[in-house]
């Protein structure tokens, strides 16, 4: 009897995996299942938001390269004494370089791209009345109160 066991499980071992093996070879490259493709292009987009405790009464921003910079204010009681900086940096193949410091006063910014476009956007949020000065060769703005304009 034991026998019987030994080869009825055998035979049914056999058949799963010979069917099995069977089944996925049969549907991997159908000619249906597929069609010539090329690549064109790619492009990457990625965001970060970092918040930091502003302890100074100004803050600086020197950016280079494809960089922008745009300043939002908030009311003091909505945000605290806080610095809320957003960045959005997009490139496409051939990739970017991008290189960020921040010391509780100045925030440095580059991006350089590769082979092909790059950029960065950063969206500073600060509370109102707190002067950002933006410093991007050739010029320097101050931005708040109002609008950005030319130092």
């Amino acid at each position: 009897m034991r026998r019987v066991w030994l080869i009825a499980g055998g035979v049914f071992t056999f058949g799963t995996v010979v069917g099995l093996g069977a089944g996925f070879g049969l549907n991997v490259d159908l000619p249906e299942d597929s069609a010539p493709a090329s690549f064109i292009s790619s492009t990457t987009t990625e965001t970060t938001v970092t918040v930091y405790r502003i302890t100074t009464p100004e803050l600086f921003v020197e950016a280079r390269g494809a960089v922008d910079v745009k300043v939002v204010t908030l009311p003091f009681s909505k945000g605290g004494r806080r610095l809320t900086i957003e960045r959005r940096l997009t490139w496409a193949e051939g990739g970017r370089d991008h290189s960020e410091s921040w010391n509780g006063k100045w925030l440095r910014a580059e991006v350089r791209c590769a082979a092909t476009e790059c950029s960065a956007l950063y969206t500073l949020t600060v509370p109102q009345g707190t002067p950002v000065r933006v410093m991007t060769p050739p010029r320097t703005l101050t931005c708040p109160p109002g609008v950005c304009r030319d130092a």
